[in-house]
């Protein structure tokens, strides 16, 4: 039997330096720059080498450290994952506490294994359904208004044995209040319950530029939370940070990363200000980020969050377990698309992938769909069964770190950490997240961000698939659904009106008033028990409340958008016409000769909804002409060999615009030092592969009264 070792395979074989490894490469090359074609710049500005080596690591100590140890780069738990899989903590988007419920007991007998319910902005901003505008009322989220409302939305579920968490905005002490009567009700004692309420006031003002009471009066409700729970519900958090709002306005990983840490800033010393330690504030706060797309980048970002975060806490004088961050990971919006909608599970296969290796501790997939209408159960278990299938059939929560080991992760964390920690400070000059939010610094730096990343999608240096690469044109649209039931909305407002009737608010108000600081809490749930609504607890602490006005919100945005409104536009064009807009393809010589750019030509305007007449190829001037007219296109690109070009280009356009004086002429390719000469027998324009693909396509369906 055979006893030889990999090094003794390896003995005979000459270890290569990345000297020679360089010099091979670089005659691969043929005299193009080895900078500017092996090495990448991501939008976060680190630049990306094309290969890794050990070198390149010694000094970093985040192949050093072990998982659970130090600053928690490899991972919160020493275990990993072995012990304690991540919660699949799927959202159930519905209004109607009915509808919830029966999506919700779907998804937990099908593998979801924490309970993450979403609310509706009226919930979030401490509103009845009656005292909020209909869009409020049961869009994209759970409608809470009194007691029977969750206990409709919670029956079955056994918040003993799974988490329960909350998005619950700017109404953490409303959504406490109903959650422990619930859990009174149910015989449960709060402080064996986990989950969370994730009360984000910075949050909600960086997204909606609006918040019901004054920044001060909101963090003065979370003190009250953050120390009740400490108390009484240790894994209970009553705090959320999120990363969505500013990954959803383009942020790169460095911006979501120095956003996320200058609010958990700003939030601890608020509430150091109101008498709580940096240990009880830090053990009461989750933190959400989105996944975005680029595998690696994310992998990352979960790497360097827990690492700056266990920094920041230490520095401000934290103990070691109040440095261990807790990360919820929700899959972005951002490169999510209309068109091509399927395209998008993969997306949030290799996002949850990263999300995964990066160490989050829940993760939520997005539905496919959800940038078109409310899932429906097909998408919802989808969704939820690629989480099931990364833990049941990947393994992957049989390893404690997946990534250790990579040199090429290990370097890029170290970089992003240093990038995402400078972008910190910065914000901490202006005076934090919230003073550059009010100035508007952060806005501006997030909209070059974005616009950078809008231009290199334009110029198809950045591909969304189905949306400026492979096209497709003969898909048809996701029919939309009814968001929520307008029948449901009408009743929640009556209930709410009238149990508001049957309870005198007033008297509520002033037994609150003279209950004690540190028994408001207790009222509260007692008052919610006894079948006070939302809204009228909401009144007993912020009777006064002056709403606190950010002059510019963050955006919702999608790299997309641009796009589909092109496209939308053709396809309403083709409703009102019979067809999309045409262009026709002066297709020159054989086959072989035209092919190449006559389909780089169709598919560059099929991004822009045009179709494209593929003509045959044009062996004299006249049948190409004649073939034109016949199109009924009033665009057409020539497409052929720069030798043809050369030869044929000059005659046909000029009979081309001849024949058709108002037409536009354009020709695929670059044509170097033939411009002068094409231009002067008509052409009008060319496209190769640095052209702006979006403003290109624009700028003819402008031209053609589309748009």
């Amino acid at each position: 039997m055979s006893t030889e070792t990999n090094e003794d395979l390896l003995k005979d074989f000459k270890q290569a330096t990345y000297e020679e490894w360089r010099a091979a490469a670089e005659a691969l090359l043929k005299g193009a720059p080895f900078e500017k074609r092996m090495l990448t710049k991501t939008p976060e500005g680190i630049v990306l080498q094309p290969i890794y080596r050990q070198e390149d690591v010694a000094e970093r100590v985040t192949s050093t450290e072990a998982p659970g140890e130090g600053n928690f780069a490899r991972g919160a738990n020493p275990s990993g994952y072995l012990g304690s899989p991540w919660e699949i903590a799927q959202e159930q988007p519905y209004g109607d506490p009915q509808v919830f419920n029966e999506a919700l007991l779907k998804d937990l007998n099908a593998g979801q294994s924490a309970v993450n319910a979403l609310l509706d902005s009226a919930s979030q901003l401490g509103l009845d359904p009656d005292q909020a505008t209909d869009a409020q009322v049961g869009e994209c989220g759970l409608s809470l208004s009194t007691l029977d409302d969750l206990k409709v939305a919670l029956n079955g579920v056994k918040a003993g044995y799974l988490p329960v968490y909350f998005q619950s905005g700017c109404a953490g002490l409303s959504t406490q209040a109903l959650f422990n009567a619930w859990l009174k009700e149910q015989g449960l004692d709060t402080a064996q319950v986990k989950g969370g309420l994730n009360m984000d006031p910075y949050g909600v003002l960086a997204a909606r530029g609006k918040l019901p009471a004054s920044l001060d009066a909101l963090l003065d409700e979370l003190a009250l939370l953050v120390r009740h729970n400490a108390q009484n519900a240790p894994d209970f958090s009553a705090a959320g940070i999120s990363g969505i709002p500013y990954h959803g306005a383009g942020a790169s990983a460095t911006e979501e990363l120095a956003s996320v840490l200058s609010t958990g800033v700003a939030y601890l010393r608020a509430m150091d200000a109101r008498g709580i330690s940096v240990d009880e504030a830090a053990g009461q706060l989750r933190f959400t980020l989105s996944i975005g797309g680029n595998f690696f980048m994310e992998i990352a970002k979960f790497k360097v969050a827990r690492m700056l975060w266990a920094r920041v806490v230490k520095e401000l004088g934290g103990g070691p377990e109040a440095c261990r961050m807790k990360i919820h990971a929700r899959t972005g919006m951002a490169n999510k698309t209309q068109l091509d909608p399927y395209v998008n599970m993969l997306r949030t296969t290799t996002e949850a992938f990263s999300a995964v290796v990066g160490g989050a501790s829940s993760i939520c997939v997005g539905c496919f769909d959800e940038t078109v209408r409310l899932p429906d159960d097909f998408s919802r278990r989808l969704a939820r069964n690629l989480q099931v299938i990364l833990q049941e059939e990947c393994e992957l929560t049989h390893v404690i770190d997946p990534a250790g080991g990579s040199w090429y992760i290990d370097s890029l964390t170290d970089e992003l950490a240093k990038k995402a920690w400078a972008a910190f400070q910065n914000l901490e000059k202006e005076g934090g997240i919230v003073a550059s939010l009010k100035s508007g610094k952060w806005q501006e730096t997030l909209a070059a961000t974005r616009a950078s990343r809008e231009s290199m999608l334009g110029q198809r240096r950045a591909s969304l698939i189905g949306t400026n690469q492979y096209p497709n044109l003969e898909e048809k649209p996701l029919e939309a659904r009814v968001v929520t039931n307008p029948a449901f909305k009408d009743k929640a407002r009556n209930a709410a009106k009238s149990r508001r009737q049957e309870n005198d608010c007033a008297a509520v108000r002033k037994a609150y008033e003279d209950t004690p600081e540190g028994e408001k809490i207790v009222f509260l749930i007692d008052a919610i028990a006894k079948g006070a609504t939302v809204g009228c607890v909401t009144k007993l602490f912020r009777s006064d409340a002056v709403e606190e006005i950010l002059d510019t919100p963050l955006p919702s945005w999608r790299l997309a958008q641009r796009y589909e409104a092109l496209r939308a536009a053709a396809a309403k064009y083709k409703e009102k016409t019979g067809t999309a807009p045409q262009i026709f393809l002066a297709n020159l010589g054989p086959l072989k000769k035209h092919k190449i750019r006559a389909d780089f030509t169709r598919s560059f305007f099929a991004a822009g909804g045009f179709e494209c007449i593929y003509g045959s190829g044009i062996e004299d001037v006249d049948t190409g002409v004649k073939d034109f007219i016949r199109s009924g296109a009033r665009i057409a690109v020539m497409c052929g060999t720069d030798p043809d070009y050369v030869e044929k280009v000059p005659e046909l356009a000029s009979a081309l615009k001849k024949a058709a004086p108002d037409m536009t002429l354009l020709l695929a390719g670059f044509p170097g030092d033939n411009l002068a000469t094409f231009k002067e027998a008509g052409l009008d324009d060319y496209i190769f592969v640095k052209s702006n693909n979006y403003e290109v396509n624009k700028a003819h369906l402008e031209w053609l009264g589309v748009l």
